[in-house]
């Protein structure tokens, strides 16, 4: 077992280097004066990486994993609070079963900040909601913050990284 997860870290950990020197090269430019580019192509852009977000989520939420599969790259890794829960298909598989039932515990959401940054290929879109739900037999109030990775497919934008966390909200 400890073999196991050793070796999926070890397996898991380029991508996850990968996935912070991708991260910092897409925020160093926003400290520096850009080029003026249109804003309706930028913002167009970014609506339909946020829709494939939102698609995804809504997907999940309502039990629909094959269209949450769909959006997803196959290479794409899920991790959540600093737990790697593996590739599309593993998590979809997997944990994706459990957190679409939990997600349907969910009576309120609501979006507190959204960011996105994309390039031509590849980019993201940082969220934090405060959602309520049942949990333990009672209503309990989280802060999830979620981080997407994104990259631009002949189909349009593909999610190619997940990283959710979450605390209790107070």
């Amino acid at each position: 077992m400890v073999t196991s997860l050793v070796h999926r870290y070890l397996h898991v950990r380029p991508l996850v280097l990968a996935t912070s020197l991708f991260l910092s090269t897409l925020v160093a430019p926003a400290f520096a004066q850009s080029p003026a580019a249109p804003a309706h192509a930028t913002q167009s852009a970014e609506n339909e990486a946020t829709h494939a977000v939102d698609a995804f989520m809504a997907a999940l939420a309502s039990g629909k994993l094959d269209s949450a599969r769909q959006a997803m790259t196959p290479d794409a890794v899920v991790i959540a609070n600093g737990t790697v829960l593996g590739t599309r298909d593993g998590y979809i598989d997997g944990a994706a079963k459990a957190d679409a039932v939990a997600m349907q515990s969910v009576r309120s959401r609501e979006l507190l900040h959204r960011d996105s940054r994309l390039g031509a290929q590849l980019g993201w879109v940082v969220s934090e909601k405060r959602m309520v739900g049942e949990g333990a037999g009672q209503m309990r109030t989280m802060l999830l913050t979620e981080t997407f990775l994104l990259t631009k497919t002949a189909t349009g934008w593909k999610i190619s990284g997940i990283h959710w966390s979450s605390r209790p909200a107070g």
